[in-house]
């Protein structure tokens, strides 16, 4: 099978998920750059000149927004043919809805991927649920990364025969704990995670301000950054907590790691935001159960399927700062209950996460 990937950005730290599956899958090629993606990752782009110009495309997008999507779906349908494509995988929900008339006139069968903001944002659903709505019926698969955004396509489309729940996965090989961890005096926790609204790295911190009251020495390594990193940095500063909480910028996989393995728990307060947006299967909380830590997040989207409540973490409501708070106190009173809890999230990572299965599903649903 000749597999052509889609996403929106060549890179992103926030998108490790795709990157995984693109290393899993081998596909002929990726394209990226926004919802129209034209750019080929080896060089080059589905157009000629002027249209492979930025310049050039952006305007055309920006001022005749109907005539751009039918000469991007032109050159698209030639790209498909001349490479003799016979799948097309496209991540996120409005992007599929741009590359569908090429796949179907090229008679390529295409495969969708929600990934959390596409199936929930209530602005995303406005602009393109009438897309969905056509689209998603003639899809060979749609596939989502969690069970709870299952409900909000269906109520968009009717019932979808070709929808799969198929979560982010983790390499094993690449998150794994130390066999021998050395002991840390302190209670050292650990996130990884973009700035931005939905992650609630703000609660995450006034829930260990708490633990701080009965643990004074208690670390905090916050991994990332993002629109509200700096609103995180000032609140820390003016709580004067910077010998605790420690902000380290984004980092790639291999630097985080060493960090991931060092930490006793891992913690992240996603929440769903008052412009809809939500979480699918945050892929940093599959990589830190890999890792054998302990979780302590919120009962969100597809968290309460990657961590098993009281048996690989401990799960709270959304915006229930002082119940994270005393879930961290738990946690940090009971050195053996951490080691345990982390254990059990390997395990369940092996059994249910594991990303090499998990992109041979995804595989075969577009055979």
């Amino acid at each position: 099978m000749k597999l052509l990937i889609a996403r929106s950005n060549y890179f992103s730290y926030s998108e490790t998920f795709i990157d995984e599956q693109i290393k899993q899958l081998q596909p002929h090629a990726v394209l990226y750059e926004g919802w129209q993606p034209s750019r080929l990752y080896d060089g080059g782009s589905i157009y000629p000149f002027p249209l492979n110009q930025l310049l050039v495309r952006g305007s055309l997008r920006r001022l005749f927004t109907d005539l751009y999507q039918k000469i991007y779906t032109y050159f698209l349908r030639k790209y498909l043919r001349k490479n003799q494509i016979d799948a097309f995988l496209a991540n996120y929900g409005p992007l599929g809805t741009h590359i569908f008339e090429a796949c179907q006139a090229e008679n390529v069968s295409f495969a969708i991927v929600f990934l959390g903001f596409d199936a929930n944002e209530t602005k995303t659903l406005e602009d393109y649920g009438a897309k969905y709505a056509q689209v998603l019926p003639k899809a060979k698969a749609v596939i989502v990364v969690a069970s709870a955004m299952k409900p909000t396509l269906e109520k968009i489309c009717g019932p979808l025969p070709n929808l799969h729940v198929i979560p982010c996965g983790v390499d094993l090989n690449q998150f794994y704990p130390l066999k021998q961890k050395q002991k840390s005096t302190t209670f050292q926790l650990i996130s990884v995670a973009r700035f931005a609204a939905k992650k609630g790295s703000l609660l995450s911190i006034k829930s260990f301000e708490i633990l701080l009251k009965q643990f004074p020495d208690a670390q905090f390594n916050m991994v990332g950054d993002g629109p509200l990193w700096q609103e995180a940095k000032d609140y820390v500063a003016s709580q004067h907590l910077e010998k605790n909480i420690h902000f380290l910028g984004a980092k790639s996989p291999a630097e985080y790691l060493p960090l991931l393995q060092a930490a006793d728990a891992f913690i992240q307060h996603s929440i769903i935001t008052p412009s809809g947006d939500s979480e699918g299967t945050p892929v940093a909380i599959l990589e830190a159960s890999a890792t054998g830590l302990a979780i302590v997040s919120t009962r969100h989207a597809g968290i309460p399927e990657a961590v098993i409540e009281d048996v690989t973490g401990i799960l709270v409501d959304e915006h229930d700062v002082e119940a994270m708070g005393n879930a961290l106190i738990r946690l940090a009173s009971d050195a053996e209950l951490c080691q345990q809890m982390g254990i059990a999230a390997r395990k369940h990572m092996q059994e249910h996460y594991e990303v090499g299965k998990l992109s041979q599903s995804i595989k075969q649903l577009l055979s």
